[in-house]
């Protein structure tokens, strides 16, 4: 089926859904949803590429949900992604179990949703007032677990090359880079989760990290990461993330550590608030993410490399249907300093880039919306400096 044929199928869709299907006496829940994204022609995607080389701005994607529940303390969760037509993938998979009924404590184990900031846990279509994604979310930096730098140069020759970032040691052949966090796809391992009495605690073991969530481990190190949420008074969240997994694979860790992969880390912290009153909802985010890599060759990377995200985003309803909403982002990079590029000054190891993105959208139905934006977008480097797109999608979900 093609968009245009969804598109129409979906505005006569009055007899679908309107929530998730219960199945076998309650014990089985599916649920899914439709996403038609199309907009401003960018075959390069400078700005919008994500972690599975596709546009941010324009994509077609379907996910289908479902949990059983044998028993009320165990429950099997899974989640399937297609992104363009392309092959289903597991974003989710996991068994999830309560020890005690009465209360808020759950053990999760599989490819798991992330605890690291509020973002990443949205739902993709019914939750994102506008239509990209925040920039520590998406954004992919040149760095790369597989392939890295040997100079200082190498890597600021990569400058706002993330979307084909290639370095002399390690896999050779160009690929993506990744981002601060990725919102497109979990890691693999253990959480734990509780709540109560306005805390929110959540802490998880995982094989990848944060930029590199993984299925299969490829460094044989692990990432410890935490989330911890107040809720100080009605309508106003405040949280703190932290994290710090081993980030280089195996063979490039071994290669350049006298110890073990835990020498080449990415760790992270995070703060993020939510409020909201009547018809406003605020919310922010702030990253901080930092990663190290082995100093070989002058002239050298002899710091750790730190790159700082953080977005405020505001939605306001002027009716239940009708909604406006905007957000204000900023990346930003700490400094090196190469001998063949910049006169040999200090220079972001990539390029800080700001985006605004305006729009606002209608619920046609109570799970079916459409969003139109318009997101622009500057960056100090790359082949495409600016950018300005226009985007309309259409969301159904139950």
């Amino acid at each position: 089926m093609n968009t245009a044929h969804w598109l129409a199928w979906c505005l006569l869709s009055q007899a679908l859904p309107a929530g998730p299907v219960e199945l076998a006496g309650g014990t089985v829940t599916v649920g899914g949803e439709v996403t038609a994204t199309a907009g401003t022609r960018d075959t390069t995607a400078f700005f919008n590429f994500t972690d599975y080389e596709h546009n941010a701005l324009r994509m077609f994607r379907v996910s289908l949900s479902g949990m059983w529940r044998p028993s009320a303390r165990l429950a099997f969760v899974t989640e399937l992604r297609s992104e363009n037509t392309e092959r289903m993938i597991p974003y989710a998979l996991y068994v999830r179990m309560r020890p005690w009924k009465d209360r808020a404590f759950d053990i999760q184990a599989g490819r798991i949703p992330t605890v690291f900031g509020a973002f990443a846990r949205r739902s993709y279509g019914a939750d994102n007032p506008l239509i990209g994604y925040p920039l520590a979310y998406q954004y992919l930096t040149s760095l790369r677990p597989d392939a890295i730098p040997a100079t200082a140069d190498d890597l600021l020759f990569m400058r706002a090359r993330g979307w084909r970032a290639s370095f002399p040691v390690g896999i050779l052949t160009a690929g993506p880079g990744v981002p601060l966090v990725s919102a497109y796809r979990w890691d693999t391992g253990v959480e734990a989760h509780a709540a109560g009495h306005g805390l929110d605690v959540s802490g998880a073991v995982t094989t990848g990290t944060l930029s590199n969530p993984r299925v299969r481990d490829d460094n044989g190190g692990r990432q410890l990461s935490g989330r911890i949420a107040i809720t100080p008074t009605v309508g106003l969240v405040i949280g703190v993330s932290g994290a710090r997994g081993a980030f280089l694979t195996r063979s490039l860790a071994n290669l350049y550590s006298s110890s073990d992969s835990g020498d080449f880390t990415q760790t992270a912290v995070g703060i993020d608030a939510e409020y909201s009153r009547g018809y406003w909802i605020v919310r922010g985010e702030a990253i901080r993410s930092r990663w190290t890599l082995p100093s070989i060759a002058a002239p050298r990377i002899d710091a750790p490399l730190t790159a700082d995200g953080a977005f405020v985003e505001t939605r306001y309803r002027f009716t239940p249907r009708l909604f406006a909403a905007a957000r204000v982002d900023r990346l930003t990079f700490s400094k090196i300093v190469g001998l063949r590029f910049f006169d040999g000054l200090p220079t972001s190891w990539d390029a800080p880039v700001t985006r605004l993105e305006t729009g606002g959208g209608i619920y046609l139905q109570r799970n079916l919306t459409f969003r139109a934006v318009v997101q622009r977008d500057w960056r100090d480097g790359g082949r495409a400096k600016t950018g300005t797109f226009l985007s309309g999608q259409l969301s159904y979900w139950f």
